[in-house]
């Protein structure tokens, strides 16, 4: 019987593991130097001037709204397709969640659309969550007057012409679970670029932090080795997301978000809008040993989704979207049958 296709795989090797044996044997796992090398090369990667690294994906969400000015009584403005994870961070400081539309092009917030809401009402900050691989193009968000915090958890890599992911953020977070493109075994970054109005907060945010909550050396020596192959390993998912694009082609499918020979997608994973029912489309992929998993049931817009005038560009992205696995180490005869799964989805 053929290996089952899992869903997600870190880009971990075995000769990965000799920078987290060093550091252990350097007696220096918890919070130190690594956790600084590894914001500065991430930095580099990201074209940002600094950041801090948190223990939790959580953690750097609830901190880069604190940051941003976030407190009690104020609003920010989220994707309906942004995970559940913000409303609870947001609601954490006692301020309000408000969801709109994403631009169907893109399966993110435009600066359009939000500025049409903000014109009437007020918002004290919005977060530009990035999902399954997607950036906004050709937008100008620096027009809201309102911190942005850009979410490239699912986008690091992705670009389109001249826009790229971590682009558009005066606050940018990057989570390091395992299913990320750079896996820490846990952990995500705060980054900024204004040094003048940034850096003060974030120290002082820091600051606040206990050593419970800083990332630990251990892991960030995994994100180092990772960020290093991480251009190698992007060129890899893309080359697998562009044939995974050719195969979906000979169906009556349509690719989730941007469409454009110009998107160079990070290949988080291949997200596609059915035509068709997704049990029966996640059973049909079961047959074969593939993973194949619905895509939003975790975002907020999940107990929304039957609110078709409300949220009428995402409606289908809610109800019949689902994703297949993309990662580097997939074997030749793995991407084989995903090709031919994909091409004849029912």
């Amino acid at each position: 019987m053929a290996d089952y296709i899992e869903f997600y795989k870190p880009t971990l090797r075995r000769k990965d593991m000799q920078s987290v044996l060093q550091t252990m044997v350097d007696e220096k796992i918890g919070p130190g130097a690594k956790k600084q090398e590894f914001i500065s090369l991430l930095c580099e990667k990201i074209k940002k001037k600094g950041g801090i690294a948190l223990r939790s994906y959580y953690d750097a969400i609830v901190s880069s709204l604190k940051i941003a000015g976030v407190s009690e009584g104020s609003t920010v403005i989220i994707s309906i397709l942004a995970p559940k994870l913000y409303k609870l961070a947001i609601s954490s400081l006692k301020a309000k969640a408000i969801l709109i539309d994403i631009n169907p092009e893109t399966g993110c917030l435009d600066s359009q659309t939000v500025l049409n809401y903000i014109s009437d009402k007020s918002a004290d900050a919005l977060i530009l969550s990035e999902p399954f691989c997607q950036i906004p193009y050709n937008e100008d968000f620096s027009i809201l007057n309102i911190p942005i915090i850009e979410d490239i958890s699912q986008s690091f890599g992705s670009t389109f012409d001249d826009y790229y992911a971590g682009g558009y953020g005066d606050l940018v977070i990057c989570a390091f679970e395992q299913e990320h493109i750079v896996s820490c075994g846990g952990g995500a970054a705060i980054l900024y670029n204004d040094e003048k109005k940034y850096k003060d907060l974030i120290k002082k945010e820091y600051q606040i932090k206990s050593k419970y909550e800083q990332m630990p050396d251990l892991n960030a020596s995994l994100g180092i080795i990772q960020l290093k192959e991480v251009e190698s390993h992007l060129q890899k998912r893309n080359e697998i997301f562009n044939m995974f694009k050719n195969a979906l082609m000979k169906t009556d499918h349509q690719l989730f978000g941007q469409k454009d020979i110009n998107f160079i997608s990070n290949g988080w994973s291949f997200p596609v809008i059915l035509d068709s029912n997704p049990e029966d489309v996640i059973k049909f992929a079961k047959k074969y040993n593939v993973t194949c998993m619905k895509m939003f049931t975790n975002s907020v817009g999940n107990d929304y989704k039957n609110q078709y005038t409300l949220y009428k560009n995402a409606s289908a992205s809610l109800l019949r979207a689902v994703a297949f696995p993309i990662y580097p180490f997939l074997k030749a005869s793995e991407i084989d049958i995903l090709v031919k799964v994909i091409s004849h989805l029912p």
